[in-house]
């Protein structure tokens, strides 16, 4: 049998062990959207230099963030406690622990803890590099 034969075989073997691995890890979509909670959609993104950034934030009970805006993307998964999004013109979301909120873009809002633990929020942002985070009123 030539070296290439073998060399085959092997490759062979090798693939089919490789394709047949069963592998434990899970994975769970936790959002797929193309807008933010209220409906609006996504506007064509122009990223010519991106910045991706993920914040911890922790809301204590009964604290209420400043209202502010956000002019890039960004999503918050709630780890922990009861989150209310309430907009400037009285809309509002609450959100859980597990659930995940698409963020307004360019619409004033603030998070409020309105439940009896502090609320942990991880935050990814994606925007253009050195776009403030967020931008009080």
């Amino acid at each position: 049998m030539s070296k290439v034969m073998k060399s085959i075989i092997v490759l062979f073997v090798i693939i089919l062990f490789i394709t047949n691995v069963s592998y434990s890890a899970e994975k769970e979509v936790l959002l797929k959207t193309t807008s933010t909670w209220d409906n609006t959609e996504y506007k064509k993104l122009k990223i010519k230099t991106p910045e991706a950034t993920v914040l911890k934030i922790i809301i204590n009970v009964n604290e209420e963030l400043p209202m502010h805006k956000h002019d890039l993307v960004n999503i918050a998964y709630v780890k922990k406690g009861t989150l209310t999004v309430i907009t400037d013109e009285n809309k509002e979301i609450t959100l859980h622990e597990g659930e995940v909120l698409p963020e307004l873009v360019g619409k004033y809002h603030y998070g409020k803890n309105t439940g009896n633990e502090p609320v942990e929020l991880i935050v990814f942002y994606l925007g253009e590099k050195r776009t403030p985070l967020s931008v009080n009123k």
